[in-house]
């Protein structure tokens, strides 16, 4: 029961490691919403769908560059090459999220009008294994709303309110996911 317990410890010390340097996904979050924004606007333009689908999938090239610019922001190392295997873990429920992008670009050349709604679905659907990860209930709750609420309001309202709901999910992750930030930074300088 012991070495259990030193188990369970030596994990918690793991996932907490990875929190910090990781800063709980946030400068990811911070910049789906950028990302979200763009592809908002792109279907807010008069464009062909297939353009639109274009460019929806190079906006998520500004991904790690931006997600880089905020994890500067809130003093996290997104970067850092690190042995922990939580952030291995972490990783690897990134990575994913690419495999089910194939879908997406199925969708793409067969059902263009339902490709954003498919990776609305499939990004918010990727973010859940994270609520393990980083101890957060938000990532249970919001990818499972996203992914909920992208098919229902993308089925019947259409790609742009379905673009609004994406960004309003993303902010509302993000303030949950900054307060779990600053109230670990606090806890963390407590300590000092």
């Amino acid at each position: 029961m012991l070495k259990q317990a030193e188990s369970i410890n030596g994990l918690n010390e793991l996932k907490q490691e990875a929190q910090k340097l990781q800063g709980k996904g946030l400068p990811y979050m911070m910049a789906s919403v950028v990302i979200w924004s763009l592809i908002c606007l792109l279907n807010c333009m008069n464009l062909n769908i297939i353009w639109v689908n274009q460019f929806t999938f190079m906006t998520t090239c500004l991904l790690l560059p931006l997600a880089w610019i905020f994890s500067k922001l809130i003093g996290a190392d997104i970067f850092r090459k690190t042995s922990n295997p939580v952030s291995k873990l972490a990783f690897l429920c990134t990575m994913n999220q690419n495999l089910y992008l194939l879908i997406v670009m199925w969708a793409c050349s067969k059902a263009p009008e339902a490709m954003i709604m498919l990776f609305a679905i499939v990004f918010g659907a990727h973010l859940l294994p994270f609520s393990w990860a980083y101890d957060n209930k938000a990532y249970v709750v919001i990818p499972i709303m996203e992914t909920i609420g992208a098919l229902a309001i993308g089925c019947i309202f259409g790609n742009r309110i379905m673009t609004f709901f994406m960004i309003i999910m993303q902010i509302i992750l993000c303030i949950f996911l900054y307060a779990d930030v600053r109230k670990a930074n606090w806890k963390i300088e407590s300590r000092n």
